[in-house]
C-alpha cells in the first residue's frame, strides 16, 4: 500500500484471515496485559486456547477478526463472534454478536481505529441479520463503544470454578507485607 499521493498515508480496515491468527493472538494478550495482571503461564495457555478457538470458529464462518492497516503496518485489531443466546421477549432470533479483543498499539491511539474496527464489525454483524451486538467494555474502551451507541447493561456474574491465580500488583504487594 503505502503513502498516497501527496505524502498521506492510507489506512485500511481489513478482514482478518487465517493468516493473521498470530496477530490476533498477539493484540488480545496485549489487551489483557493492559487491563488485568495474569502470569505469564496463565497469558500463555489463554493465547493456546485462544488460537484454537478463534481457528475453529473462523472456520464456521462466525468469527470476523478486523486489522486496521496504517501504510502495510498492522496497527489495531478486534473481533465479533456470532454467539447463541436464549429467546426473549423484545428480540428476534437467538443470534448475538460479540465484540472481543479490541486493541490498538500505543503509538496509534486516539486516531480513530478502535472507532473503525467497531464500525467493520457492526457491518458484518448487520449483513448477517444478527439483531444485536454485545460487548465488555474496558474504562479505555467505554467511551468508545458509548459514543457508538452501544448502552451499559445490568449484567453480572458469579464464578463457578476457581479463577486463575493472578500475579500480585505492586501496591497489593506491599499492602500485603504491611499487614502480616
Amino acid at each position: 500500500m503505502g503513502p498516497q499521493s501527496g505524502g498521506v498515508v492510507r489506512t485500511v480496515v481489513r478482514t482478518a484471515t487465517a493468516k493473521d491468527l498470530d496477530l490476533l493472538v498477539r493484540h488480545r494478550r496485549l489487551m489483557w496485559e493492559a487491563i488485568a495482571d495474569f502470569s505469564i503461564r496463565d497469558h500463555d495457555a489463554a493465547d493456546a486456547v485462544y488460537r484454537r478457538w478463534a481457528r475453529d470458529r473462523m472456520r464456521s464462518r462466525r468469527f470476523a477478526g478486523f486489522i486496521v492497516e496504517v501504510g502495510a503496518e498492522p496497527v489495531a485489531s478486534g473481533c465479533v463472534w456470532i454467539m447463541d443466546v436464549q429467546p426473549r421477549p423484545g428480540r428476534s432470533g437467538t443470534a448475538a454478536a460479540y465484540l472481543l479483543s479490541m486493541f490498538t498499539e500505543p503509538d496509534h491511539r486516539g486516531e480513530g481505529h478502535a472507532t473503525r474496527i467497531v464500525r467493520a464489525a457492526i457491518r458484518w454483524a448487520r449483513s448477517r441479520r444478527i439483531p444485536i451486538m454485545l460487548l465488555h467494555a474496558s474504562d479505555f474502551g467505554e467511551p468508545i463503544y458509548r459514543r457508538l451507541g452501544f448502552e451499559r447493561t445490568r449484567e453480572m456474574r458469579r464464578p463457578l470454578v476457581r479463577a486463575p491465580r493472578r500475579k500480585a500488583r505492586s501496591s497489593r504487594k506491599t499492602l500485603r507485607r504491611a499487614t502480616h
